[in-house]
């Protein structure tokens, strides 16, 4: 599990939206948990019951059984999103109380029907949960995805384990080098600052025994704060005021801001839109739509700085949840093969020419969406 002699210890996977977009991620996971000698950390928001979750718990089992330690991190409230969507099926069963499920069923009025109908059953995720060799977290207020293999690759990003992956417009990022999984540790333990020199860094959301430590909203602000030509977005969840307004303000100063947005987002379409027409109401933002679900969370600012990751610009992702986003500067093969990605899609999709070609939105379900933002 070592990086090719003189390669940047970064690339990108790209999830393209072409129906199987997300492979390159998952035939990656599975090469590298049948490599994994010692131990693999996994931290996930959404772990569906499906094919592709029931392909990588089959890999995490069979590292298990080879003596393997595995280490999977797993957020309590997405189990919302995988009994409401899709199949409806979560791959690990976690039983939940009368409240909980009453508020799923309330917030499950918001998003709109995919249920698909399929035949995958509980067996892997019961065995995997069983395996003496592994060992699963429950955790809450998380949106991080993240793989460890012992303690020397890494991989990061805002794909989930689902089919639907394989269908949406995303990325996740390979990091390879036992310092670079260091620094994160490092950074994730909360025992070193921010470096901004530094090729690779991390921010995090964290909330530890003495209270929340958000860093990624006021670092993004920071950035957006400081581009001087030009800032691209392509996010799956908008709508924190605060980002908002530095996107403005950006503007004001001559940046070009260019956004690429999904025509319908999978959840909290309303209140996508009701923020991009604010923005739009208030500067000249190049807003391009495509007909692809847009899941990455990815900022490229005057070409030579990328923050991606786990965190959307909502209010959940950055008031509320813990996450992990990835900083590189100063790599000019990564920072290439974002620039050439990001040209392609916008290339694909289609700009709009005024704010009135906006698709309008519910304000009523706006709200909604934005208080279950707030109560998640």
């Amino acid at each position: 599990m070592t990086g090719t002699a003189g390669a940047e210890p970064i690339r990108l996977l790209v999830g393209d939206g072409d129906g199987d977009g997300a492979a390159p991620t998952f035939d990656r996971v599975e090469e590298l948990l049948a490599e994994a000698e010692r131990s693999v950390e996994i931290f996930m928001f959404v772990w569906r019951n499906d094919e592709i979750g029931n392909r990588l718990g089959r890999a995490v089992l069979a590292a298990a059984r080879r003596g393997v330690r595995i280490r999977i991190k797993k957020d309590v409230a997405a189990v919302m999103y995988e009994r409401i969507e899709m199949n409806r099926k979560s791959f690990f069963h976690l039983p939940l109380p009368a409240l909980r499920r009453w508020k799923f069923r309330v917030f499950g009025l918001t998003f709109p029907d995919t249920y698909v109908e399929d035949d995958f059953d509980d067996e892997v995720g019961a065995a995997v949960m069983a395996h003496p060799n592994v060992e699963i977290d429950w955790v809450n207020h998380t949106h991080t995805k993240y793989y460890i293999f012992d303690e020397r690759v890494m991989l990061t990003g805002s794909i989930n384990v689902e089919d639907r992956h394989r269908g949406y417009r995303d990325y996740m990022f390979e990091i390879v080098g036992e310092e670079h999984v260091r620094r994160f540790r490092e950074r994730d333990a909360g025992s070193v600052e921010l470096d901004p020199e530094r090729e690779i860094d991390f921010l995090l959301n964290r909330i530890t025994t003495d209270g929340h430590e958000f860093e990624i909203k006021p670092r993004m602000i920071e950035a957006l704060d400081g581009a001087v030509e030009s800032v691209y977005i392509e996010m799956a969840y908008i709508g924190d005021p605060d980002i908002s307004q530095a996107i403005v303000n950006a503007t004001g100063r001559g940046v070009e801001i260019t956004m690429l947005f999904s025509r319908e987002a999978n959840i909290g379409d309303d209140i996508n839109w009701r923020a991009l027409h604010e923005i739009c109401r208030r500067a000249p933002v190049q807003v391009v739509i495509t007909d692809k679900m847009i899941h990455s969370k990815l900022i490229l600012i005057d070409n030579r700085r990328v923050i991606a990751g786990s965190a959307n610009v909502s209010v959940f992702s950055m008031r509320k949840a813990v996450e992990l986003d990835v900083v590189v500067r100063g790599l000019p093969q990564f920072l290439e093969s974002v620039r050439d990605e990001s040209r392609r899609r916008v290339a694909e999709s289609h700009p709009v020419e005024s704010p009135g070609g906006l698709k309008p939105y519910n304000r009523v379900l706006a709200g909604l969406q934005q208080l279950h933002q707030w109560l998640t």
